[in-house]
Parts: C-alpha cells; sequence; structure tokens
C-alpha cells in the first residue's frame, strides 16, 4: 500500500508518500519515504484547496507506484471515491470522515496547463481570453539534468507583459521516480488543481495534439473517447468539480504550428526545453522534428543541419532507429513531402516514412469530431476561433486520419535496415 499525506506551508504545500515494502517489488522506481511539494511566489499563502482537489493531486503523482491500495490520508467525499473505482489496477481508499463534494464553478475562468511550447501557445490563442496560464516550474535538485526553463519563462513574462494572466508554480513531484520524470501525463496539471479553488477555474485545459490524442504518433487511429485514459480522468476530473478539456485534440502538430505561425501570440513560444530563449539547442528530438517542419511550411530547402543532427545526436538516431513506428511520424512524412533536399539519409529517411504513398493534407485543417473534447462552456468560442485559423476537414481529409495506420511489417524492417545503414555509411 502507498499512504499518502500532505501539511501546508507557508508558501506551499508538501506531500509525503510512504509505500510498503509490498510495493516495493511491484514498483521498483518508488519506494521508502517521498515528499514533493508545490511553492507558490514569494508572499503568497497557498490557497484554499477542496480535499479531494489534493487527494486528485496525490493520485496524479503516486498511482503508478502503488501495488494493489492507495491509502490518502484524509477524509475525501463519496463521490470522488466512486470516481476512483474505475482505475481497475488500483484500490483508494481514505480516512474515515464526513466530507461535501466540490461542485463546479460558474465564473467563466478556465486554466491552461501551459509548457511555452508550440502547442501549448496554440491551444492559448484558441481559448477565451480570460483564459489564465498556470506553468509549472521544474525544482532543481543536485542532479544533472538537460532541462533548461529559461525559453519557458520568457514565455511567460512575455505573455504577462502583453496582460494574460500567467502563474508560475514550482515543483519536484518528477524526482519521485527514478531515473526522474512525470509520474504520470496529467501530473503537469497538478498545481492548476491547486489554484483552481481561490482562482474560480471552471475548467483546466491541456495542450494535447491530435497525434496524442488521436493515435497517430503511433500505430493506429484510435477515437480517444472511447479510451480508458479519457474515460478515467474526465471522470476523476468531473469528481471534483473541474471540466477535463483538449482544445487542440483535432489539431495536428502541423497545424499547432501553423497556428503559431499565423497568429500573434505565436512568437511567444519555443519547443526546446534546452536551450535559452532564442536559442534551441539544435540537437535534441524536438528541434530536429520543428526544424524540418518549418522548412516544409516556408517552402524552403532542408536545412543541413537534419542530415547532421540523425548522424550525430544519440537522441535523434534512438528515435529514428528504434521506435517503431517512429514517434510522430505522420508530421515528418508531411515535412518531407513538402521540402526539398537532403542527402542520401535524408532520401532514405523519405522512403522509411513513406512518403510516396501517404496522404497529409488533412495534418494542416482542424478535425470537428474533436469538439466532444473541449469543455462545453467555451466548444462554440473555440471551434469557431480553429475554423478561422485553420479551415475545417474535409470528409475525405477525415477518412484519410481515421484510416492511419503504421504496421511494423516486414518491408517496413527492410526500409528500416537500408536507413540504419545510410546513417552509417
Amino acid at each position: 500500500m502507498v499512504r499518502v499525506s500532505f501539511e501546508r506551508l507557508n508558501e506551499g504545500i508538501r506531500f509525503t508518500a510512504f509505500c510498503e515494502e509490498a510495493d516495493k517489488s511491484n514498483s521498483p522506481k518508488f519506494g521508502g519515504h517521498r515528499d514533493f511539494q508545490y511553492k507558490f511566489s514569494k508572499g503568497t499563502e497557498f490557497p484554499d484547496t477542496h480535499p479531494d482537489r489534493l487527494a486528485l493531486v496525490a493520485i496524479l503523482n503516486t498511482l503508478p507506484f502503488a501495488g494493489e491500495r492507495l491509502h490518502i490520508g484524509w477524509p475525501v467525499s463519496e463521490r470522488f471515491l466512486e470516481a476512483t473505482k474505475l482505475i481497475s489496477r488500483v484500490k483508494v481508499v481514505s480516512e474515515q470522515g464526513t466530507q461535501t463534494p466540490m461542485d463546479r464553478s460558474t465564473s467563466g475562468t478556465h486554466a491552461l496547463s501551459f509548457s511555452g511550447g508550440a502547442d501549448s501557445v496554440a491551444t492559448l490563442t484558441v481559448m477565451p481570453p480570460a483564459t489564465e496560464s498556470v506553468f509549472m516550474l521544474r525544482s532543481r535538485r543536485n542532479t544533472r539534468t538537460l532541462y533548461d526553463s529559461d525559453a519557458a519563462l520568457e514565455s511567460c513574462r512575455k505573455l504577462k507583459a502583453m496582460g494574460f494572466v500567467v502563474h508560475i508554480v514550482e515543483s519536484d513531484f518528477e524526482y519521485l521516480r527514478d531515473p526522474i520524470g512525470f509520474p504520470t501525463d496529467l501530473s503537469v496539471a497538478t498545481p492548476a488543481i491547486l489554484l483552481a479553488e481561490s482562482r474560480g477555474f471552471e475548467s483546466i485545459a491541456f495542450g494535447t495534439i491530435l497525434e496524442s490524442a488521436y493515435g497517430t504518433s503511433g500505430k493506429a487511429y484510435r477515437n480517444y473517447v472511447d479510451s480508458s485514459h479519457y474515460r478515467l480522468w474526465s471522470r476523476m476530473f468531473d469528481a471534483v468539480g473541474l471540466g477535463y478539456s483538449l482544445p487542440v485534440a483535432g489539431v495536428s502538430e502541423v497545424g499547432s504550428s501553423l497556428i503559431c505561425q499565423e497568429t500573434p501570440l505565436g512568437r511567444f513560444h519555443q519547443s526546446c526545453i534546452r536551450g535559452k530563449w532564442g536559442k534551441p539547442c539544435k540537437n535534441c528530438w524536438k528541434c530536429f522534428r520543428k526544424s524540418m517542419l518549418s522548412a516544409a511550411l516556408k517552402g524552403e530547402t532542408l536545412p543541413s543541419a537534419t542530415s547532421e543532427m540523425m548522424r550525430s545526436s544519440k537522441e535523434v538516431r534512438k528515435h529514428l532507429l528504434e521506435n517503431k513506428p517512429i514517434k510522430h511520424e505522420g508530421v515528418l512524412t508531411y515535412a518531407l513531402q513538402r521540402s526539398e533536399g537532403g542527402d542520401e539519409a535524408v532520401q532514405a529517411l523519405r522512403n522509411l516514412t513513406r512518403v510516396g504513398s501517404q496522404q497529409t493534407g488533412w495534418m494542416e485543417r482542424w478535425y470537428p469530431r474533436s469538439a466532444e473534447l473541449i469543455d462545453e462552456s467555451y466548444c462554440e468560442y473555440t471551434s469557431n476561433r480553429l475554423t478561422e485559423i485553420l479551415g475545417v476537414m474535409s470528409q475525405g481529409n477525415s477518412g484519410h486520419l481515421e484510416a492511419w495506420s503504421n504496421p511494423n511489417d516486414e518491408q517496413r524492417e527492410e526500409r528500416l535496415a537500408a536507413f540504419g545503414a545510410s546513417l552509417d555509411g
């Protein structure tokens, strides 16, 4: 059993998770006493937060480490406990006591879990003007890390200068894992959950794009609404009085780049999280992918750095050679179809990503089926914005999207082998 407790600090909150011996064998990346905290701006007292929302924060950060039971060390509502029953492998229990559930606010204010990258900025662009961004600043411990918060913090500063409300909350929850990393993909929203009551947030939005929501970053299209991920977390957020919203779930990475390219807010983003503002590292997977996509959208020849990164960057090589399919492979296909140039290795990559046989024009348009993933209170506003900026996928385009598949068959293995040889030749 994993047991979680918390204590309020002057300017934040600290959670402590204790993992019993039985869970250590099930979850080797977590064990013993662990604590994680959230620090708010200096001089800012920790805001009132409903016990159910504190429990949701605890679950988002400790669920992967629980064997069979997760014990919340304070009383929560029956509605919340009922929602946790969708967690199939872990039973959530809490301290005895009566707790009234948290109802949804009607303030008209919504939160965006903000990262500073293209997808986050594109999301903010199509959300209502009163949207408040919440950026999770990753704490630095005595650990080597390639992450650099400079660009994201500069993005926050520029948005504030334009009159947007931006909250920066520091946390160290990624150190619960060994190696370090976010315990769940939605852990990044926990600062917004902690602020939700004091700010009156109706919902929390994420910059999840089409490749992630509908599976076109992987082997085949899926309808995200039917997924266990959506059923669980949409219900968990609803149980604590918050909407779970994905405004750009129907927008490809190509589309989010177009939004940033064609709207004023777009200049306030940087996808690379290793370089300084205006100076991306030009050595990571994001820099590789974004540089190719940028060349395609501008009608330019592929930069020579494309081949250089494929050969010299261990991270880029790993993504290209070991992931089957390549993460966001469709985006690479789109970029390689629309840009000239490149050496033998680039030509082999074109062959690997099936440049000659894939339809990718749908990536420039908005997938209207995704409207069901946008919070109902501003769905019409955001749908209109997306239609205005990108246009709507035709029935044919939607068909190409829904037919997306990327089988790992014998032919692909042959193309992959030829691509690997071209890198080492």
